[in-house]
């Protein structure tokens, strides 16, 4: 018994120092892990703190309600009423901007890639006879295309990880751009990246803007007819290449031009 118990000491030793170590091992590894769970419930509380909060923004030189937007992911429209501006256009600098908290709902709806990019064919036609029966009921608004051989260059939605609110039609310096629709242009003039711009109001709450142009033909105030000469194309602004970047806006979100053109 006494050689049994003596042959058996050695093992328990061994046994109590493998022991010993797996336990101080283990230790340190939860130590670890617990501090790992800490810091990553830190960093989600202070992303939650930072998503929720409104943020001021001073307007600069050159900066317009629909740019200061695309920075910080917020429809301008919303920036307009949370700031109580009636005139989008009209901001000045030096303005102090309250910029709202994005929500989970308006992070859907700006969802960069445009209908025309995601939808089947059957819900992409089913978005056009909406888009279209809308603008009727809102004033007998059937838009043109504002090129007379338009060449789709870039499309409404996704670009460069960045919103493009409009699409743009590529065409030679000095092409005539129309106006889509019938309306009273309430604004003429240089508007910060779009360059030489033009913005038409039409019946209910509609818009169609046409930027980057070389020349304006028409001024503030002014009622145009669908179709009459409104300037001409160009690279003003914040451009690569001669073309029109063309929005149509319903209470100033962009909506996909594509959904109303024929």
């Amino acid at each position: 018994m006494v050689a049994v118990k003596s042959l058996l000491q050695p093992q328990r030793r061994l046994f109590g120092k493998l022991g010993f170590g797996f336990e101080r091992r283990a230790g340190r590894v939860m130590r670890v892990a617990l501090a790992l769970a800490v810091l990553l419930l830190a960093a989600g509380i202070l992303s939650c703190a930072g998503s929720g909060t409104d943020r001021m923004h001073t307007v600069r030189k050159g900066e317009n309600l629909y740019r200061i937007g695309l920075r910080y992911g917020v429809p301008a429209a919303q920036i307009a009423r949370a700031n109580r501006i009636s005139d989008v256009t009209a901001i000045s600098v030096g303005t102090r901007l309250r910029i709202p908290a994005k929500s989970a709902r308006a992070t859907r709806g700006n969802s960069t890639r445009g209908p025309a990019q995601t939808r089947r064919p059957s819900a992409l036609a089913d978005a056009r006879r909406k888009a279209r029966r809308d603008a009727l009921r809102e004033g007998e608004l059937r838009f043109a295309w504002p090129l007379s051989a338009p060449r789709l260059t870039s499309r409404f939605g996704q670009r460069k990880g960045r919103p493009h609110e409009g699409i743009d039609l590529g065409a030679r310096r000095g092409t005539t751009i129309r106006a889509a629709e019938s309306g009273k242009v309430i604004y003429s003039g240089w508007l910060g990246d779009y360059g030489k711009v033009v913005i038409v109001k039409h019946a209910g709450l509609y818009r169609s803007v046409y930027a980057h142009a070389r020349v304006l033909h028409v001024g503030k105030g002014e009622f145009v007819e669908k179709g009459r000469r409104i300037a001409e194309v160009g690279t003003t602004g914040r451009s690569t290449g001669a073309h029109l970047h063309f929005e149509i806006r319903k209470r100033d979100e962009p909506r996909n031009p594509l959904l109303y053109l024929p």
